[in-house]
């Protein structure tokens, strides 16, 4: 007896001054990372990779994942598909990766899906919007746990039906998501707000640096609300313009929870709502004690918080984490098994896997921009109170998804 008593407390005392433990001896699981470090997108990228970093260390300070630690390699696809899938099929054969994760680029996120398809590797994704993804171009091993372009439309168009606002404009950048997004705005503001009034629709090419003609039709058209999906620079000329030539309208937009557009939009950003799978004004006590982890951690002086992307690919991930753990297996077929129908308590709120589609149901939060110094930046950021868009009313109606296994 006193003998094994020794060899407990050699083993705590080796522990404690740093011997690895079993879960670090064990083989590792392998995964890669592909997101878009390099030019004008690397600040998103850099967020994502940011919460996927952070999850990992944690999982791994707590043992690793069912005995094993998480090895996680980290590249960029520059934006481009065939990039993506060249890196992806490299780390698939010479590092033996059985998981991608990523989240910038639907197209990238399309090429990335197929190639999990076609290898039988689990693809998750906390980023790629475009409704296809879980529709007509569905795969079994892609898990999206992100809002899909339909999902944040519906959320949008749910919270204005609580409103008395009537008149709405559209006017969004020219390409497939936006167009698929307005769609999906008009589908779910005829369910949620019967006799709404659409005054005018628009589509600017994307980069375009002079958005006065549109601006001027949103004025003329005397529209309540200016429903808009631009991102990036174009989400940051539009509101700054349409402040300069006087527009009244509300704005709704879908990405004014990144306080990098919102400190470079200003004041011309009050008062826009705006809608998103993670927001940093969540009161959940989960929220609040992933905030304070991370502020101690200080992994990135940049992100002093776990604004947008970083909290975004970091809930993602930690649901991964669990539908490997139900699964008890790394096996791709056990974890999709596993993975339909879970659920998980994300820092906003229990999420659910649709299992016909591979599409993330979960609480979605809407909340209006408002002036600074607020609880976590001086600028104009998302403020309080949130309004929470449950789960059911948020999701599209699986006969709209364009998946044939939603009937």
């Amino acid at each position: 007896m006193k003998k094994e008593v020794l060899m407990v407390l050699a083993m705590v005392i080796l522990v404690a001054i740093g011997y690895p433990s079993l879960g670090e001896s064990a083989e590792p699981i392998k995964m890669v990372c592909l997101e878009v470090i390099s030019g004008v997108m690397k600040t998103v990228g850099d967020g994502y990779q940011y919460g996927i970093k952070f999850a990992v260390e944690e999982i791994n300070a707590a043992g690793g994942l069912l005995g094993r630690p998480i090895k996680m390699f980290y590249d960029d696809h520059q934006l481009k598909p065939d990039v993506g899938t060249r890196k992806a099929l490299r780390y698939i054969l010479e590092e033996k990766v059985s998981f991608i994760v990523g989240g910038t680029a639907t197209n990238v996120g399309q090429a990335l899906s197929d190639l999990g398809e076609k290898e039988k590797i689990i693809v998750l994704n906390y980023g790629w919007a475009g409704d296809d993804l879980t529709g007509k171009l569905f795969n079994r091993h892609h898990f999206r746990v992100q809002l899909s372009t339909s999902q944040h439309s519906t959320a949008l168009a749910a919270y204005f039906a609580g409103t008395p606002y009537k008149t709405f404009y559209i006017l969004c950048q020219d390409y497939s998501a936006p167009r698929q997004g307005a769609a999906a705005f008009k589908r779910a503001m005829n369910k949620f707000k019967p006799g709404w009034q659409l005054v005018g629709e628009d589509y600017h090419p994307v980069g375009a640096k002079d958005m006065a003609p549109y601006i001027s039709k949103v004025i003329d058209s005397k529209a309540e609300v200016m429903f808009t999906i631009d991102w990036g620079g174009d989400l940051i000329v539009l509101l700054k313009q349409a402040a300069a030539l006087g527009m009244k309208s509300k704005v709704a937009s879908y990405f004014l929870s990144d306080p990098i557009a919102t400190e470079a939009i200003g004041d011309a950003a009050v008062g826009a709502i705006t809608a998103e799978v993670y927001m940093l004004t969540v009161d959940t006590p989960k929220n609040k004690d992933f905030i304070g982890r991370w502020a101690k951690r200080k992994m990135a002086p940049e992100h002093p918080y776990p604004d947008w992307t970083v909290g975004k690919s970091y809930q993602a991930f930690m649901f991964l984490a669990e539908a490997i753990k139900k699964a008890n297996s790394t096996n791709a077929e056990d974890i999709i098994k596993a993975w339909e129908g879970l659920s998980y308590d994300s820092p906003m709120g229990r999420m659910t896997m649709r299992p016909c589609d591979h599409n993330v149901k979960t609480p979605i939060p809407v909340a209006e921009i408002l002036p600074g110094p607020g609880q976590f930046y001086k600028f104009p950021y998302v403020g309080k109170p949130i309004t929470i868009i449950s789960a059911e009313k948020g999701a599209v109606p699986p006969g709209e998804t364009g998946n044939p296994r939603c009937k």
